[in-house]
C-alpha cells in the first residue's frame, strides 16, 4: 500500500451525479465525460476538437479527484509488466547461451541485496501547491505528533488519532511491506535511513508531512529477486532493449474486430477473440492495446482498419509473451507492478498539479477546473494538456465514455 494517497470517498461522485448537466441549465449537453456534463450554452463557439479536449480534461480531473489514477492506468501498467516479463525471458536465454549460472547471479546479488521494509507511519496531508500558511500548519501538526511519540505515547495510538491516510485508524499507521520503487523516493530514503524501532524526524514528500517508525528490515530472498538480477546481469553483458525481439505472432491471426464492434458498449470486454496454446485474447485486451496507441493513431481507429490490426497484434504479442513467461517460471511480480503503478500515478499527479486538479475535489469543482484548464494560457498548463492528450488520450476514453454532442462512443466522440 502506498503511504501517499489522499482519502478516497464516494461522496464527491455521488453528489456529482445530481449535477450531470453541470450548471443546472436545460440546454442540451455539448459534452459528456463520465459523470460530468457541459451544457451547450457553456461552450458556445468551441470547435469539436476543443470540446473533445474538454471531455478528456474532465475525465482526467475525475481520476485525480477520486484518487483513481491507478485504475485509469491499468492497461498501461499491465502492458509494462508484461513487457518486462518478456525481456526477462530473453535475458535468461542470453545467460543460458553464455553459460552464466545461479552461482554468478547470487554472487552479484550479495553485493547489493534488495530490501523489504515494514513501516508504521502517520501522514498529515499538504500538497506542494497549497499555500505556505497551510503547509506550515500541516508541518506543525506532524511535529506535534512526533513530540507526543518521543514523550512516550505509543506510535500506533498517535498514528490512529492523527494520520490522515485512508485506513490509518484501523491499521494504526502500519503499511504493507514495501520495496524500492513502491514508495516515493523521499519516503523510501527516510525509511532506509532508520534502524528497526527507530523513529524519523518529520519527512516532507509531495503529499505532505510524515513521521515514520521502521518496524522491520528484511532482505528479499535471492530466489525471489532472481528475475531482476538476471536481467541486470544480461544488460551488463551487453543485452540492450533493442536486441529483444517481440513475442511472435501466430500464423493464423484472425481478422481484427471492426470499429463498430470495438466501440460497441454491448460487446463486453470478456468477449473471446482469439486463442492459442496457453493464451487467449479478449475484446477487452484489444481495447486496452488500442488505448495505448499514440493519440493520433487512436483517433484513426474508426477509419483505418490497419490501426485496429496493430492493436490486435499488440494484444496477441503480450498474451503470447506472458504465456511463455509463465511456462518459463517467470511469475508475475507484484513488486514490479507496484513500481509501474507509482510511475503512472506520479506522472498523473504532476499533470494534475499543473492543470489545477487535486484529490478530494467535488465533481462540481472538477467541472470548473476542466473549463479553466482548457482556457488557461500558462506554459506549464499547456505542456500538461499536450502531454496528457498525446500520451493518455486513448486511456481517458477507455476509462470513461466521452461524447461530443450525440456522437456515438469511439474516436472522434
Amino acid at each position: 500500500m502506498r503511504p501517499t494517497r489522499r482519502p478516497t470517498s464516494l461522496a464527491p461522485l455521488l453528489a456529482g451525479l445530481a449535477i450531470l448537466t453541470g450548471c443546472g441549465s436545460d440546454a442540451p449537453l455539448a459534452v459528456t465525460a463520465g459523470p460530468l456534463g457541459f451544457a451547450a450554452d457553456e461552450v458556445l463557439g468551441l470547435p469539436e476538437d476543443r470540446l473533445r479536449l474538454l471531455g478528456e480534461l474532465a475525465v482526467f480531473g475525475v481520476a485525480v479527484a477520486d484518487s483513481a489514477l491507478e485504475s485509469l492506468g491499468r492497461p498501461w501498467i499491465d502492458a509494462r509488466t508484461a513487457d518486462l516479463r518478456w525481456r526477462r525471458i530473453q535475458a535468461q536465454a542470453a545467460l543460458d547461451s553464455a553459460g552464466v549460472g545461479d552461482d554468478v547471479l547470487e554472487a552479484r546479488y550479495r553485493t547489493a541485496p534488495e530490501l523489504e521494509l515494514t513501516v508504521r507511519h502517520l501522514l498529515v496531508f499538504s500538497a506542494r501547491y497549497e499555500t505556505d500558511a497551510t503547509r506550515a500548519a500541516a508541518r506543525e501538526k506532524a511535529e506535534a505528533a512526533l513530540a507526543r511519540i518521543r514523550a512516550g505515547e505509543p506510535f500506533p495510538q498517535v498514528a490512529a488519532e492523527v494520520s490522515e491516510e485512508p485506513g490509518a485508524e484501523s491499521r494504526e499507521g502500519l503499511l504493507t511491506p514495501g520495496r524500492e520503487g513502491a514508495w516515493v523516493p523521499e519516503f523510501w530514503a527516510a525509511a532506509t535511513a532508520l534502524s528497526p524501532g527507530e523513529i524519523s524526524p518529520v519527512v516532507e514528500t509531495q503529499y505532505g508531512f510524515h513521521v515514520l517508525r521502521l518496524e522491520a528490515r528484511d532482505t528479499v530472498p535471492f530466489a525471489e529477486a532472481r528475475p531482476r538480477v538476471a536481467l541486470d546481469v544480461a544488460q551488463l553483458m551487453g543485452l540492450r532493449a533493442g536486441d529483444v525481439a517481440p513475442p511472435p505472432l501466430p500464423d493464423d491471426l484472425p481478422t481484427p474486430p471492426d470499429a463498430a464492434t470495438l466501440f460497441d458498449p454491448a460487446a463486453g470486454d470478456d468477449t473471446p477473440w482469439v486463442q492459442g496454446s496457453g493464451w487467449a485474447v479478449t475484446l477487452g485486451d484489444v481495447r486496452d492495446a488500442a488505448a495505448l496507441l499514440p493519440y493520433d493513431g487512436w483517433r484513426r481507429l474508426a477509419d483505418d482498419p490497419t490501426v485496429i490490426r496493430d492493436a490486435l497484434e499488440a494484444a496477441v504479442r503480450r498474451a503470447v509473451g506472458s504465456a511463455r513467461a509463465d511456462a518459463g517460471g517467470m511469475a508475475a511480480d507484484e513488486a514490479d507492478r507496484a513500481v509501474f503503478a507509482r510511475e503512472f500515478q506520479d506522472r498523473g499527479e504532476q499533470w494534475g498539479l499543473q492543470l489545477g486538479f487535486a484529490p478530494g475535489l467535488s465533481l462540481d469543482a472538477v467541472r470548473r477546473g476542466a473549463l479553466a484548464a482548457l482556457s488557461t494560457t500558462g506554459q506549464n498548463a499547456a505542456l500538461a494538456r499536450d502531454g496528457l492528450r498525446s500520451e493518455w488520450g486513448g486511456l481517458l476514453h477507455r476509462w470513461r465514455e466521452i461524447r461530443v454532442g450525440e456522437t456515438p462512443p469511439g474516436p472522434g466522440a
